[in-house]
């Protein structure tokens, strides 16, 4: 099972490069993982249920791309390897983990980290300006992306980066009255500009 967890405030197209991206060199659907609550990073601007229907909009042409509100569900704080063992209930698959190399670097401080590479795999996308990527303890590096759907415990470094955009950016943009439309698909910008999100009575 691939997993691609974030906030998505909101969704853009340098998630959905992300997703598609891994999805093609995994021959497999990407579930993109929304977070309810997230624990290591501010607050999100937009509601739950705004994220939630713009991410279910980002993802509808696509069947490769399967917007996952299973956290959602979970009572209390959602954690990585809680969401996994969860999971694990109701499928056999291994799991493949997306994330950036910003986030890498954070894995130190996630929930029980010694336990994940017995849970998951990583593929990962270097984000600009997160050039060095220092692997996790206890995980071994594979230059095949499709070993990671074997076994856990493997982390995979993807030649193609991450498209340089960011949520933050398109809501500071978007505060800031400039054009937006260019880095969130037609259905997504439609729902921001008709829900007036992101603009300067919301804080960044």
């Amino acid at each position: 099972m691939i997993l691609f967890g974030g906030t998505f405030d909101p969704v853009h197209c340098g998630h959905l490069h992300v997703a598609r991206s891994a999805g093609a060199q995994l021959s497999c659907a990407v579930h993109l993982l929304i977070a309810p609550r997230p624990q290591l990073r501010q607050p999100c601007v937009a509601s739950y249920e705004d994220r939630w229907a713009m991410l279910q909009l980002a993802c509808q042409p696509d069947p490769m791309l399967i917007p996952f509100d299973f956290e959602q569900t979970v009572p209390g704080p959602t954690h990585t390897i809680t969401t996994l063992e969860l999971l694990r209930q109701t499928t056999g698959e291994n799991f493949v983990w997306i994330l950036g190399s910003d986030v890498l670097m954070k894995v130190h401080l996630w929930h029980r980290t010694d336990e994940l590479p017995d849970w998951l795999s990583f593929f990962v996308f270097q984000r600009p300006g997160f050039r060095t990527v220092d692997l996790p303890q206890n995980f071994l590096q594979t230059h095949d992306a499709r070993e990671l759907s074997q076994r856990p415990g493997l982390i995979h470094v993807s030649p193609n980066p991450m498209l340089a955009l960011s949520g933050s950016q398109i809501r500071h943009l978007h505060k800031r009255g400039k054009e937006i439309k260019s880095f969130v698909t037609a259905p997504v910008y439609d729902y921001i500009i008709s829900k007036h999100l992101y603009r300067p009575k919301d804080s960044c």
